[in-house]
């Protein structure tokens, strides 16, 4: 049963050039997780493109291919970092399906974020008295704000893509 739920962790650090793949479809070949490959690369490109980045793994040991696929990954901008999640999973019909969330903290009230960033989305709701939920006009993308004191908003940028 240990064996069963045994992960693998691994942390690799690599400035990503044109062409090349990111860390987090390397480490996935690299370890055997191989059918949800193209959508786990159309997902890592769009978010995480050519931007510096570190990124932390977990795979199931007993058929990786078959399981689950996570990795947090520090994503570098200019002045600071974001957290990305991606995981992606084969479904038992044999298609894939990938999310990610992208987390960060914006250096303003998130009632400005929301009139200055993001203001090509649609209100939701609240969640848990202080969160914003918004919506892409698709409804495929959801941006969370939620104010850490008076001038940090918490953004989380989370998508779904299914095959």
């Amino acid at each position: 049963m240990k064996n069963l739920c045994v992960y693998l962790a691994l942390l690799v650090s690599i400035n990503v050039l044109a062409g090349q793949e990111t860390s987090i479809v390397n480490i996935a070949k690299e370890n055997n997780f191989n059918t949800c490959i193209p959508q786990l690369k159309i997902a890592s490109d769009f978010i995480i493109g050519n931007k510096k980045h570190t990124t932390h793994a977990y795979w199931n040991t007993d058929k990786a291919d078959q399981r689950m696929y996570s990795s947090l990954t520090s994503k570098g901008y200019s002045d600071g970092d974001s957290h990305v999640t991606i995981a992606a999973a084969q479904t038992i019909s044999g298609k894939c399906d990938v999310f990610y969330v992208e987390t960060y903290a914006l250096p303003k009230a998130c009632l400005v974020a929301r009139e200055d960033t993001f203001q090509g989305f649609k209100y939701k709701g609240t969640m848990n008295d202080k969160t914003l939920l918004l919506e892409n006009e698709s409804g495929a993308v959801n941006i969370y704000l939620t104010p850490q004191g008076d001038s940090i908003c918490l953004v989380s940028k989370r998508e779904a893509l299914y095959q």
